[in-house]
């Protein structure tokens, strides 16, 4: 999926620059632009950002939520993202320690509907009681030890929290699930394609 910014925003970012006629080259000019990268369909190494490939540079939908700032706009954001879903791959190493917010947080955003909830099978793995509690909210939901070593190996022993949504979306909590429930500290969280 190509990801380009719209017209406003490209505005922005060159509006210094727009009507200037320069003799810098295309490397000089990116330096005084706020990103200091350049689009490229075939080159790969910094400054350039190949846009015909994955790269480790992308374009992503990020939100921040200062110390003492309602959260409740992430919260609507997130139920929308989550209401088409089948499978969510949940990874927070400090779920267990954290519980009451997990379960605030599937009560107030997940479907009510048929939905499997997959935990890591080593760290991150969801206790009975959470499970149980988790059942409690919605008896369709199916909470389950996720069987995908693939998955499994690739969100092993992270900093930031995880949730995967049907293998198509992934959302990292930087603070984790907890922050989003509490305004006691800041929390900050990126939602990006995975396909």
């Amino acid at each position: 999926m190509q990801k380009y910014y719209d017209k406003a925003t490209l505005s922005s970012i060159f509006s210094t620059y727009s009507n200037t006629v320069s003799e810098d080259s295309l490397e000089q000019l990116a330096k005084k632009t706020i990103y200091k990268i350049i689009l490229s369909k075939d080159k790969d190494d910094f400054p350039y950002v190949n846009i015909a490939t994955k790269n480790k540079i992308e374009n992503n939908l990020t939100s921040t939520f200062y110390k003492n700032e309602s959260r409740d706009k992430a919260k609507a954001h997130l139920k929308a993202i989550f209401e088409g879903a089948s499978n969510l791959f949940i990874y927070d190493k400090y779920c267990n320690d954290n519980s009451e917010s997990v379960e605030s947080f599937a009560k107030e955003c997940f479907p009510k509907k048929e939905l499997n909830i997959f935990y890591p099978s080593l760290k991150g793995s969801f206790d009975q009681d959470l499970c149980g509690a988790l059942k409690q909210i919605c008896s369709n939901w199916k909470i389950q030890e996720n069987k995908d070593q693939k998955i499994n190996n690739q969100y092993k022993d992270l900093h930031d929290r995880y949730i995967i949504i049907d293998n198509q979306i992934q959302i990292i909590f930087t603070s984790g699930i907890d922050y989003l429930m509490s305004e006691c500290k800041d929390f900050t969280y990126i939602v990006r394609t995975l396909i």
